[in-house]
This record gives structure tokens, sequence and C-alpha cells, in this order.
């Protein structure tokens, strides 16, 4: 018998992903509609393990990520995806390159994914949101820009959950015209976002802003800016807003000449500025 018996070797075989962001030979730029996950928990498992080998800095993570609420497995899943994916454009976002803090960016939101998970789960539907209604460039660059702690803080769970409700229109609204070989639109985009994430925002007139008074204006003849800051800002009692939204048709009527100087925010939030 020799000395050494011969040492065995073990090789795991990880099956392949099943990916569903980039099924299509091209993707769409700008805002788009994702179908929803029908993976099966198995099937993201499946997925995490794939890409825990692929990046050596996720491994540690694997089993832990996988004992997650299956949705948000998915949402994990989906940006370990796009972290590998590489658009073919001057703007393609790297996600392998190094934080501040000597970590890969896909690291980095991976970690942050995991502890909102389990301590602030609002901020996985609006990381879930943007992943769903914006292309890979838009979204990366919004994970990226996310990585500074915003989605451990518990204090704007509630500004999270309505921005996300309205992810499509901010993507509608930012990421149209022509690609111009930089981040503007991916900009336009975050500063939105980061308008309604904020403390002084009030949810329920996130989810209005874009449901009732956009709509509203755009039924109208006139052209109105509307200074989102201050309306999803507004102390005014969200009853009191819709109220004047119904009447704002009859408002813009009455004004005549006038209305070119109307700040359709201030009329909303105050009923004023009518001369």
């Amino acid at each position: 018998m020799p000395l050494f018996g011969k040492v065995a070797e073990t090789i795991v075989k990880v099956k392949k992903p099943v990916n569903r962001l980039f099924t299509d030979a091209f993707e769409s730029m700008g805002a788009i509609t994702r179908k929803p996950d029908s993976r099966t928990t198995g099937e993201i498992q499946q997925t995490v393990d794939y890409y825990a080998q692929r990046h050596p800095e996720i491994k540690q993570f694997a089993e832990d990520i996988k004992n997650l609420n299956p949705k948000h497995m998915g949402t994990i899943a989906d940006t370990l995806e796009l972290s590998t994916y590489t658009e073919m454009l001057p703007t393609n976002i790297n996600l392998s390159k190094m934080t501040n803090k000597g970590i890969t960016y896909r690291q980095a939101i991976v970690e942050d994914m995991i502890q909102a998970s389990k301590t602030n789960p609002e901020a996985m539907e609006l990381a879930n949101a943007i992943i769903n209604n914006t292309d890979s460039t838009t979204a990366k660059y919004a994970l990226s820009a996310m990585t500074g702690g915003v989605m451990k803080n518990k204090g704007l769970a509630k500004q999270m959950q309505a921005t996300a409700a309205i992810v499509p229109d901010i993507a509608k609204e930012t990421l149209g015209g022509p690609y111009l070989m930089d981040y503007h639109q991916q900009e336009n985009f975050m500063q939105m976002i980061k308008a309604f994430v904020n403390p002084n925002a009030k949810p329920d007139k996130i989810v209005a802003l874009f449901k009732d008074l956009v709509a509203a204006t755009e039924k109208l003849d006139n052209n109105f800016t509307i200074y989102m800051d201050k309306f999803v800002n507004s102390s005014t009692p969200i009853k009191q807003v819709k109220e004047n939204i119904e009447i704002l048709p009859e408002v813009v009527k009455m004004l005549g000449e006038k209305v070119k100087n109307f700040d359709v925010v201030d009329f909303v939030t105050k009923n004023t500025n009518l001369y």
C-alpha cells in the first residue's frame, strides 16, 4: 500500500442559470416592461449558485441569499445577471469595478439587498421596479448609485414603496429620446428617484403625482410646468389636493389668457394663484 493514498478530487458541476432579463439578441433601450418573474424557487436558487461560482466575491453570500424571501432572491438573481451582462456601447457599466470601500459594486449591491430583504423590504420593491422597467444601463446605473446605504434606511421605507409604484412613469418621463453616448438620461432618472426618496416627500403625494395631477393636466390643451418636488413635499391633505385637481379644468378655462402665469402646483396644493 502506498504511503500516500490517492486524493480524490470532487468536481461540482453547477447547472446553468435560469436567466430572464436578456433572452433576446438585442435589448431595447430606455423605458421597457419586463415580464414578471415566473421562475420556481429551485430555478432561482440554481441561478444564484451559478453566479456565486462565477463571481468569487458572491460565493460567501450564496446560502444567505437562498434563505431570503423568494421574490427578493429573484431580484438578487436578476442583479447578478445584470452584473454579468455587457452592453456593446460606450456607456457600458462594469459592476466588477471596485468601490471606494475596496469591494466590487456587485458585492456592495448584493450585501445591501440581503440586509434590505431582512429589515427594509420596501427597498427591494424599488430595486425590483427599476430592474423591471428600465434598460440594463439604467438599472445598473441606478443600483450602483444606491450602494451608499439608502437601501438600508428604514426611515425612507414608505417613500420607497410609493416610488416603486411610479417607476414606469419616471422611466417614460426621463429615458426617452435618442442615445447620446452619455449618462444624461440615467442622471435624470436618478434625480427624479431622489426627489421622491427623501424624508420631505409625502408618500400619498408621490402616488398622486402621475396618477392624478399629471393625468389631469394631460387632458388640458395648455402646457404646464409641474414642480414635482414642491408637489410631493406639500403638507396639504391629499383629499384637498384631489378636490382641487378635480376643479382644475374649470379654473383653467376661467383664467383665459391669464393661464400663462398659472402655477398648477400652487393651485392644487393651496388653491391660490388664480390672478
